[in-house]
């Protein structure tokens, strides 16, 4: 699929009618099935767009779900807008009461055109069923979102479905200029948003034999305990703390064994696929001291990572990422940068070379050739930081190896490894790091 994307991505850009129509920023996808592969974009109908070329043959994309830019919803919409002029017309007559009238009623009519819109965008799923897209948010207590049903993964079941084709594998992807807010870099796939199409594409894959997600098997191991304290090595996949998904945590581990003391209390977090060393307090004074810490930034931490490089991007050998980020609301669980709403973010980072680099690449089990070795050493703690500063455009613009939630390529697993932590002890008050790494990996 990623060798059919990049024919896409190249076949776009050399054509300058579809280069203009998606340089912007678009998303794309593509449909492995039973006999072929298909591909679709983002959002409605564009007239001038019918296909791309792809050695010398065109590949039509595939139709819209409902296409809104032609017929009924077409011809209301344009009675909505003469109410726009309509209610300026009466305000410059001083008709203020009409005007109030006429705002009304393109208020209710714009609700109701938005209600039988999304009636039109019926879908269907491998067990033949079909569902529309107002009936599907309804299930759940709301309305769709605006352009539900226009993304591309559900465009392209809808065809495959209609045309009695057996889908195999999906994907999507980007292309054109990268947004200033979320992550997204031309050429990069991406996990379909959860707010939008998440609904709809649950009701759609429902029949298909989905591939299975890997679970965790590996146990964590503690590095260090004391009566006040317990550091641990976390594995790849594991949450630290308890979460709704059931999973077994390393809180609840931790918390189980008869060692457990006083209770494990939590001091801060790794994501869930992030590996290393996490610490817990193991009294409720411990876990002050320690937060305290935390919030201060006294506490240094340096991570491990396996970047995803582009030709096109050559990374100094070491630098600072600023970049303030804020949770993506529309797109959970995924973060953004945001210059104006985020919260300050600080990483420090320095290519790995030599035997360090080769270090790195043994752990995670990856060969050189189109990655780079990098530590991080974040001055703050905000969620996905490190991942957010390595994939963002205005960051490395490298992706984390596994990291599909920002565009990494497929890996058996997330390749960043939390490799130290340094800190007070709550109880001696001396200094003491922990480290998980073999020795060659460990940058200074």
């Amino acid at each position: 699929m990623a060798a059919t994307a990049a024919e896409v991505v190249s076949a776009i850009s050399a054509d300058a009618c579809l280069d203009a129509a998606f340089k912007g920023g678009k998303m794309l996808g593509i449909l492995i099935h039973s006999q072929g592969w298909e591909v679709a974009y983002s959002g409605k109908r564009i007239a001038s767009v019918s296909g791309v070329s792809i050695h010398g043959e065109l590949k039509g994309f595939v139709p819209p779900v409902y296409d809104v830019t032609v017929g009924a919803f077409r011809e209301k919409e344009l009675e909505i807008s003469a109410l726009n002029q309509a209610v300026s017309e009466a305000l410059a007559q001083g008709r203020e009461e009409d005007a109030a009238a006429l705002k009304l009623q393109r208020a209710m009519d714009s609700v109701k055109l938005q209600k039988w819109t999304f009636s039109q965008y019926v879908v269907h799923n491998a067990l033949g069923e079909s569902r529309s897209v107002l009936d599907i948010f309804a299930e759940r207590g709301v309305l769709p979102p605006a352009s539900a049903g226009d993304c591309a993964a559900p465009k392209l079941l809808e065809y495959a479905y209609g045309h009695g084709l057996d889908p195999l594998e999906i994907g999507e992807f980007w292309y054109g200029t990268s947004p200033s807010g979320p992550v997204r870099a031309s050429g990069r796939f991406y996990p379909s948003c959860s707010w939008k199409c998440g609904p709809v594409l649950g009701y759609m894959l429902q029949g298909l034999t989905l591939a299975p997600v890997s679970t965790q098997t590996m146990a964590p191991r503690i590095i260090h305990e004391d009566g006040s304290i317990v550091v641990v090595d976390k594995p790849s996949g594991m949450p630290a703390v308890s979460g709704l998904d059931g999973r077994l945590s390393v809180e609840e581990w931790l918390a189980g064994r008869q060692n457990a003391g006083e209770g494990i209390f939590q001091v801060h977090r790794l994501d869930q696929d992030t590996s290393g060393v996490i610490v817990f307090a193991k009294s409720r004074q411990a876990q002050a001291a320690l937060r305290r810490q935390f919030e201060e930034r006294s506490v240094e931490k340096t991570y491990l990572a396996v970047l995803c490089c582009t030709k096109d991007i050559e990374l100094p050998p070491e630098g600072t990422v600023s970049l303030p980020l804020a949770p993506d609301y529309e797109d959970k669980p995924r973060q953004k940068a945001d210059l104006t709403q985020g919260k300050e973010a600080v990483t420090d980072y320095r290519l790995a070379v030599g035997p360090e680099a080769e270090g790195i690449f043994r752990f995670f089990g990856v060969k050189r050739n189109g990655y780079a070795a990098v530590g991080f050493h974040p001055r703050t703690g905000r969620s996905h930081q490190i991942r957010v500063h390595a994939a963002h455009v205005k960051g490395l613009g490298s992706p984390v190896l596994g990291d599909t939630l920002y565009g990494g390529d497929v890996h058996d697993r997330l390749c960043l490894h939390a490799s130290s932590l340094s800190f007070i002890h709550p109880e001696t008050n001396l200094p003491v790091k922990f480290h998980s790494a073999p020795q060659e990996a460990v940058l200074k």
